[in-house]
This record gives structure tokens, C-alpha cells and sequence, in this order.
């Protein structure tokens, strides 16, 4: 099966899950990543951490990728060993991030020359992408002295396409009104939410199943978001949740809605814009 989206065809996108926040998209020939966290380097060095399924793909074996993405600089978000098996298979890739994620790429022996720094206000262009960092809230908002986010969503202007990343976040009105600029096609929103037990384990929360369904609500009823996919939460029994919570609210929900789809890890889908 091919994967290439032709520019001919409907406004189209090939997405496959990587697992947890990470996804690789194909679209007019680029191939971008986000977020790939596929080791089990973080269990190494705490074993709450353990993966609750292995890695759905090799990075060694992710070739012609042009773009990684990483949200922030957390290792399941920001993984070394992930990101020297990519560049290994795709040695002209580019890498981005915000400046915290930058320091570890280069900690990982990545080149300085294929990384660039992010920040909200400032667009990265890759041929017909647009990429547009949008700040998150992981609980909090964190600037550094210069100014630089330590935490980003992106929504990727792809042609006729939009879609959103939101990395770890709240929902926030700030985030709202961020995204309500534009129409959304494709939303991928964490839904592990937080609570006291993981804050007394240092474990920084996200918004939950209720919030991002409320979000997404919001976003398709007043600039035609199409789809949310669920993320961050299957990963790591110690900071995930019950999808099936998830498919309750949204059962619940009336009103104007987006479809959603939960992925299983390694799948592909081709979502065609309505």
C-alpha cells in the first residue's frame, strides 16, 4: 500500500500513530513526524515508566522523513535514542522544537545545521507547509528570560488543510482563542487529564476527556473542525485513562460535534477533508 497523497487527489492526508502524543503525516510528498517516541528510554531510568505496548515502528526504518517536530522537551515527546534512528534512515531530515527540546536534540549528537529553534510568532516554512508554533499550557505557561516557550503546540498549514498538535496542554482561553482564528481540520488533543496523586509523583497533567471534548465542540461548532484524535493516553498506565471514559462523554455531547478516531498503535488512516 502507498501512502503518497497526490495533489491531484481530494484534499487528503495520510496519518499513521506512533503511539502516545507521536504521529508521522504524509502529504505533496513531504513526510513529517511528531513527537516519536519509539524506545523504552524512558522506563530505563524510572520503571514507572514502562511501556505498555512495544514500539510500533522502528525509527532505523523511517526513511525520506523531512521534518521532525518535537512539542516540548520531555522524553516522550523529545527522545534522543528515537531521534539518532530517524536521522540514521533520513540523514537530510530537518529537526524543530521549542529551544528546551533543541538542547536535547543536540545533547543526542544531532546536527546543529538540521535544527531549528521554535517559538510562538514565528512561522516555519518547508516547502508547501506552513508550520505554526501555538503556546501550551503544561500546566502552566513557561517563558524563559528571552522569551522563548518551553512548551508548543503546531497547527500545520498544509494547502487546503489545517491541523493541530497540541503537545501536553490545558485548555485555556488563550488557547482558545489561539485556535479560533482558523478553521481546523485535524485535531490531536491529549485526554490523560491530572490529578494529586501523579502532582505528588512530579507528573505534570493535561486536560482531560471532558475538556478536550468541550474544546473540540467548540471549534466545530464555530470554524468547522472535522476530526479530534485522542492522544497520550495508552502509553503508560501510571499517567493515561480509560478511553472508554472518553466515548462516554462524547456519546453525551450534543450539539455540533467533530467525528473522532482512536487509533491503535501503527495504524494508518487517509483522512479526506469533507
Amino acid at each position: 500500500m502507498t501512502h503518497e497523497i497526490s495533489k491531484e487527489t481530494k484534499p487528503s492526508v495520510g496519518i499513521r500513530y506512533l503511539g502516545q502524543s507521536g504521529f508521522l503525516l504524509k502529504r505533496y510528498g513531504l513526510t513529517i513526524v511528531i513527537d516519536p517516541y519509539l524506545s523504552d528510554s524512558v522506563a530505563a531510568a524510572d520503571s514507572i515508566w514502562k511501556r505498555n505496548y512495544p514500539p510500533p515502528v522502528d525509527p532505523a526504518t523511517l526513511s525520506e522523513v523531512d521534518l521532525v517536530l518535537c512539542t516540548h522537551e520531555h522524553s516522550d515527546h523529545t527522545d534522543g535514542e528515537t531521534l539518532r534512528g530517524i536521522l540514521s534512515a533520513s540523514p537530510k531530515c530537518r529537526f524543530a522544537g521549542p529551544r528546551a527540546s533543541t538542547v536535547e536534540m543536540i545533547r543526542a549528537g544531532l546536527p546543529k545545521s538540521q535544527i531549528t529553534v521554535l517559538n510562538e510568532g514565528a512561522n516555519f516554512n518547508l516547502s508547501d507547509l506552513v508550520v505554526e508554533p501555538v503556546a501550551s499550557a503544561h500546566e502552566d505557561y513557561e517563558v524563559d528570560d528571552e522569551g522563548f516557550q518551553r512548551f508548543l503546540g503546531y497547527i500545520l498549514h498544509w494547502g487546503s488543510l489545517s491541523l493541530y498538535h497540541s503537545g501536553d496542554t490545558l485548555v485555556t482561553s488563550r488557547l482558545e482563542k489561539a485556535l479560533g482564528k482558523q478553521p481546523i481540520d485535524v485535531g490531536f488533543l491529549p485526554i490523560n487529564g491530572r490529578s494529586e496523586e501523579r502532582h505528588k509523583l512530579n507528573i505534570v497533567g493535561n486536560m482531560n476527556s471532558a475538556e478536550a471534548v468541550h474544546l473540540s465542540a467548540g471549534l466545530a461548532k464555530n470554524r468547522g473542525f472535522n476530526l479530534l484524535v485522542p492522544v497520550h493516553y495508552d502509553l503508560f498506565t501510571i499517567n493515561g485513562t480509560d478511553l472508554g471514559q472518553f466515548v462516554n462523554i462524547w456519546d453525551k455531547t450534543t450539539g455540533p460535534k467533530p467525528g473522532f478516531k482512536a487509533f491503535y498503535p501503527g495504524e494508518w488512516m487517509i483522512y479526506q477533508k469533507p
